[in-house]
């Protein structure tokens, strides 16, 4: 009879135990855990492999690399091609999601398809209050997302 009357008790705790790991699952995808979203955009204007590359659409690359400057150096490296194009630039966006509260630096090379060169590196990225800086820190206190673990920061060639 006691196991009767224990288990409603049981599934209480049961539940409540689903409820909150759901709300943490829920808060990670809001607040995402420390990642950092990177725009390299190379202006046609800088010298005339650049601007080869824009106005013929040629399929030129961004290579993005962080590493961790705490954390002894280790580095994660990605190529992309450019995602997006307008009337002075091509845009290269990049995501470095589930990141240590450690300390990175960027360092960008541009592959132009025309020239067939790398050009860079590109050490220096604009925070979103403008400023300029060769590192950041994670969680970053003004990156305009409450939490501090969401970061935007921009690149330019």
């Amino acid at each position: 009879m006691k196991m009767r009357k224990l288990l409603p008790a049981v599934l209480l705790a049961v539940g409540a135990l689903f409820l909150l790991s759901g709300c943490d699952a829920m808060l990670d995808a809001i607040f995402s855990t420390n990642q950092i979203k990177v725009q390299v955009s190379v202006y046609k204007g800088t010298n005339g492999a650049f601007f080869h590359d824009w106005v013929n659409g040629y399929p030129s690359s961004v290579t993005l690399t962080l590493t961790d400057v705490t954390g002894g150096g280790a580095q994660t490296t990605f190529v992309n091609s450019w995602d997006g194009i307008d009337g002075n630039y091509l845009y290269f966006d990049f995501l470095y999601p589930k990141l240590k509260e450690h300390t990175f630096a960027l360092t960008a090379y541009y592959h132009s398809v025309f020239s067939n060169l790398d050009y860079g590196p590109m050490i220096l990225f604009q925070l979103p209050d403008g400023s300029f800086t060769t590192s950041i820190g994670m969680p970053h206190s003004n990156s305009g997302d409450s939490t501090g673990h969401s970061i935007s920061l921009y690149m330019y060639f």
